[in-house]
């Protein structure tokens, strides 16, 4: 069985996502969603969810594939993933990096059932320019990062082995 469309990969990505978080996040409230139709800024404020995030929210208008929401007190921190079917490219890292650097997701996935290009893997590995999938820095702590991986579609999750960068998974240990 393999996706005719990016959108079929929705459910299970969402279903992953939920489950992910939740057992990260335990204390917290875990929203998921497919965000594919919808802009960011539309679906934070459809959950009357606005006092959670910095003003600038309103300026979210982004297209993410499925969004993750976790809630705290009162804050909340968002989870991107984005979806492609063919290979990973530069231009999808492109893409979600722009999304990262505008709202600053805690953790931001970009994924596909083929793995990543040539190119990708090049620039990262054997170029060592695992500093182009970062989007956030704070003064002592380790920038945020894209994290790029393999969809294992019969699993219904991330392939943990083919996560870049690599040290995405001791981020995530067991839990992905």
């Amino acid at each position: 069985m393999s996706y005719q469309s990016e959108s079929e990969m929705y459910p299970a990505v969402v279903e992953w996502l939920n489950r992910f978080l939740a057992q990260k996040f335990r204390n917290a409230k875990i929203l998921v969603a497919d965000t594919s139709r919808v802009a960011l800024n539309n679906f934070i404020a459809r959950q009357n969810l606005q006092s959670f995030f910095p003003q600038e929210w309103v300026t979210y208008d982004l297209h993410v594939d499925v969004t993750g929401i976790i809630i705290t007190h009162q804050r909340a921190e968002l989870v991107f993933v984005e979806c492609k079917l063919p290979a990973l490219t530069l231009a999808n890292v492109s893409q979600l990096l722009g999304y990262s650097r505008i709202a600053l997701p805690l953790f931001s996935f970009l994924i596909s059932p083929v793995g990543y290009n040539d190119s990708v893997i090049s620039l990262i590995k054997t170029y060592a320019r695992s500093d182009i999938l970062e989007y956030h820095w704070e003064k002592g702590k380790t920038a945020r990062s894209l994290m790029l991986a393999t969809w294992n579609e019969r699993a219904k999750q991330i392939e943990p082995s083919t996560l870049l960068p690599n040290h995405a998974i001791s981020i995530f240990g067991s839990k992905i």
